[in-house]
């Protein structure tokens, strides 16, 4: 089996539109939570906060700008941006094998009926549907810059919640282990943060309705939770074997050692009670991985700052570590930039990258009264210096899907 690691990286979030600024602000334990009724909503809208990210705010290549439509969809604008940051790092020319990118559309019913209409009508714009096709452009912007054209069965969506990001890397991972692929760009975005997406969780109970400031609205693992704060954003990675990243003398940023996914199909939007599909995805990841528990030094955690999430999450991190569980220090990045959905794995990917790098753990900010049924370690509202060589990234979605990765550092 081959070796994976990560090679390229960038992000557009909340907390930051590219690795330097949300690197500086995640472990300076800053927020990215704004105030979205002083326009962006109506001032009697019932949820306060969200993590809007403005496409102002996106810096981009000329490659980019000359490629494609003027107009294009936010998520476009978002992925096409962290896709931009990651690639530097790829040399021209340098071929790609795969696409495997978390979105929250898939492959849209628009997309198979425009594609119909382009082989029975003359004059198809491809143009006019791009937004519905975010892996399609992509693509356009892997082959201007010359790593070659990704074969279709290559180009894989994922749509399966908030554990897409996971899922997305995890899938990516397992090709470039066995051998199938070289090097793959892989990610995941989402940039619902409308009115009706936000109205639409709110009407579901989930969201966070407490008039605080934004900045403490997102408050995991601490007794007065309330919900979650919608958020919006991307990340891409770039993925490749060892021998291949070596063999250019690339920069690595770590590895991706472990993945698995399982599905406790118990309700629509909760979790079952006991933990055991989490519990399973967890150990299945670590065992993936080749390490042992004792080895996992940190956990990057779902959660989402609702009362049954960071609850069933403590849970399930208490029967896979035991006792060990306390010892083991949990950070939630929601508590700074809320919760990105579709987004969020490869957001918590690019945290851990972060984290293994600096050997530093970025905190769980808003952690101000202690839950006696979350009652681990959470880093409590600063970073802090700690030795880690691997840590555990969980996702978890409605629909009962659970996704969790295991990351280590590299060393040469």
């Amino acid at each position: 089996m081959h070796q994976v690691v990560v090679t390229g990286w960038g992000v557009v979030s909340p907390l930051g539109t590219n690795i330097e600024e949300f690197g500086r602000r995640m472990f300076a334990a800053e927020s990215g939570i704004v105030n979205i009724r002083s326009g962006f909503v109506g001032s009697n809208f019932p949820v306060p906060s969200a993590g809007v990210v403005s496409t102002q705010d996106l810096s981009l290549a000329e490659d980019f700008k000359n490629i494609g439509p003027a107009r294009i969809s936010k998520s476009l604008h978002f992925s096409a941006a962290a896709t931009e940051e990651a690639l530097r790092a790829l040399p021209r020319h340098l071929p790609v094998n795969a696409i495997v990118y978390g979105t929250c559309d898939g492959v849209s019913f628009d997309l198979v009926k425009n594609s119909f209409r382009e082989s029975t009508a003359e004059g198809f714009d491809w143009d006019a549907t791009r937004s519905e096709a975010p892996l399609e452009f992509l693509r356009e912007i892997v082959e201007h810059r010359g790593h070659g054209r990704v074969e279709e069965r290559n180009l894989i969506p994922v749509n399966n919640a908030c554990v897409s990001g996971n899922q997305a890397i995890g899938i990516a991972m397992q090709r470039i282990r066995a051998g199938r692929w070289q090097r793959a760009i892989v990610g995941a975005v989402d940039a619902r943060c409308t009115d009706e997406n936000i109205m639409n969780f709110h009407m579901l109970g989930a969201l966070s309705v407490a008039e605080v400031p934004p900045a403490e609205a997102s408050r995991p693992f601490s007794k007065s939770r309330s919900g979650f704060v919608r958020a919006e954003g991307a990340a891409t990675l770039i993925l490749e074997s060892l021998e291949a990243a070596q063999a250019r003398g690339a920069r690595i940023l770590g590895r991706v050692t472990g993945y698995a996914a399982t599905s406790d199909a118990f309700r629509l939007t909760d979790g079952r009670p006991d933990g055991k599909a989490v519990v399973k995805a967890m150990e299945n990841a670590i065992a993936d991985a080749g390490v042992t528990k004792e080895q996992i030094h940190a956990i990057s955690a779902h959660a989402t700052s609702t009362q049954m999430n960071d609850r069933l999450e403590t849970i399930a991190i208490k029967q896979v570590f035991g006792p060990r569980a306390y010892s083991i220090p949990v950070t939630a990045l929601k508590s700074q930039i809320g919760h990105t959905a579709v987004a969020a794995g490869a957001l918590q990917a690019v945290a851990t990258l972060l984290m293994l790098g600096e050997q530093r753990l970025a905190p769980t900010i808003n952690y101000r009264d202690l839950d006696p049924e979350c009652d681990l370690d959470y880093v409590p509202n600063q970073s802090r210096a700690a030795r880690m060589d691997a840590v555990l990234s969980n996702s978890f979605a409605f629909g009962g899907q659970n996704a969790c990765l295991v990351f280590e550092r590299y060393v040469n």
